[in-house]
C-alpha cells in the first residue's frame, strides 16, 4: 500500500478483492496538476487485468500522526478523499472521521436511484483511423489514460442532508471498451482505462455537507497510481520479465552426444565470428588467416575444398 508516513494516510488498490502489488514510479510525469508546495505526493505503479473490477481502499492508520491528530479534534473533524481516473473529473469521494477511519471506494454512487456502478479495468484497443479530428481527440484521451488520482483534504462535517433530489454527477467513464486511433497511442505504454460495470442496488445512507479547510489546489496529500498490464510494466522495465530455464537444468536433461554436438556448434559459431572478415578462395592457393592450430581441409561435392570443423583428431 502507498503510505505517507508523516501524515498517517494510506491508499491501496484492490483488484478482484486482493491488494495489488505496488511498484515505485521513479520518473513521474503527471501533466496538468500543479499542487501547492505543502502538498505531499506519492507515485506508484500497479498491475491492471482485463475487465477486472477494482476498488480503492483509503484510511488513516492508528498512531501519533497528523491525520489522526486532525480527526481527533472533534466528532466533526474529518478527512475527505476524492477519487479521479484518467485525467477526468472527480468520480467518487469518502469522508473519514474518528468513528470510521477506513473505507473501500468500489464505484460511482447514484444516491437518487440508490445504485452503484463498480470500477473496472477496460482494455484499450486501437483502430487504423487517420481522421485528424479523431486522432487529436484520442490523443487528449490517451494523455492521462491509466491514471488513478486520490486527493486528500481536511474538512469539517456540517449539516445532514435530508434528501438528494438530483442524481449524483456521473463522471465521463466508459461503459464497455475503449477504442482509440492507433496514431493517438503510438509510443505510449497504455493498456487499460477505467470503465463502469452494470448498476447494482445500494442501501441508502446518511449524507452530510462538508466544509473544506484546504484549498482545492492545495490538498493535504495526493496519491497517484499508474495502472498497466503486466506486459506493459515489463516493457517499461517496471517489473522484470520471467527468467527462462537455467542452462544447468537444461543440460541435465541432455545426453552426452547432444551436449558434445551443441559444444561443437557453439565452437564453430565463435570461430566464424572471429574470422568474419576473412575469406577462403576455392580452387586457388588463397591465403587463409592463421590460427594457433592449422585448419583441416576436406573435399566435398564438385571437387571443392571446405574447412573441417568437426575438431576430430
Amino acid at each position: 500500500m502507498a503510505i505517507i508516513e508523516e501524515l498517517g494516510l494510506e491508499v491501496k488498490v484492490k483488484v478482484n478483492g486482493s491488494v495489488a502489488a505496488e511498484y515505485p514510479d521513479e520518473e513521474p510525469d503527471i501533466d496538468g496538476d500543479a499542487w501547492g508546495p505543502a502538498t505531499k505526493i506519492s507515485y506508484h505503479y500497479v498491475e491492471s487485468i482485463d475487465n477486472a473490477e477494482f476498488a480503492i481502499h483509503v484510511g488513516v492508520p492508528s498512531g501519533s500522526n497528523a491525520g489522526q491528530k486532525w480527526i481527533r479534534h472533534s466528532r466533526k473533524h474529518a478527512l475527505t478523499f476524492w477519487l479521479a481516473f484518467d485525467g477526468g473529473r472527480d468520480a467518487a469521494r469518502k469522508t473519514i472521521h474518528q468513528r470510521s477511519n477506513s473505507f473501500l471506494l468500489e464505484g460511482v454512487h447514484n444516491w437518487a436511484r440508490t445504485t452503484m456502478r463498480k470500477f473496472r479495468f477496460a482494455p484499450v484497443s486501437t483502430v487504423d483511423d487517420d481522421d485528424k479530428t479523431r486522432v487529436a481527440t484520442d490523443m487528449k484521451v490517451a494523455q492521462d489514460l491509466g491514471l488513478i488520482r486520490v486527493s486528500v483534504y481536511r474538512t469539517i462535517i456540517e449539516n445532514e442532508l435530508k434528501t438528494r433530489s438530483s442524481p449524483h454527477p456521473v463522471p465521463d467513464l466508459a461503459a464497455d471498451t475503449i477504442c482509440l486511433a492507433e496514431k493517438a497511442v503510438k509510443g505510449k505504454a497504455v493498456s487499460h482505462g477505467t470503465a463502469l460495470s452494470a448498476p447494482i442496488g445500494l442501501t441508502k445512507k446518511r449524507l452530510h455537507s462538508i466544509k473544506y479547510i484546504d484549498q482545492c489546489a492545495s490538498p493535504l496529500a495526493v496519491f497517484y497510481f499508474k495502472y498497466r498490464s503486466k506486459e506493459a510494466l515489463q516493457q517499461q522495465l517496471i517489473i522484470r520479465r520471467p527468467r527462462s530455464l537455467s542452462m544447468e537444468s537444461d543440460m541435465g536433461n541432455l545426453s552426452h552426444d547432444e551436449i558434445r554436438r551443441l559444444a561443437r556448434e557453439r565452437l564453430s559459431q565463435i570461430r566464424r565470428g572471429k574470422k568474419r572478415a576473412a575469406t577462403v578462395k576455392n580452387e586457388d592457393d588463397a591465403e587463409v588467416p592463421q590460427s594457433e592450430k592449422p585448419f583441416k581441409f576436406v573435399r566435398i561435392a564438385g571437387g571443392k575444398k571446405a574447412i573441417d570443423l568437426t575438431e576430430d583428431d
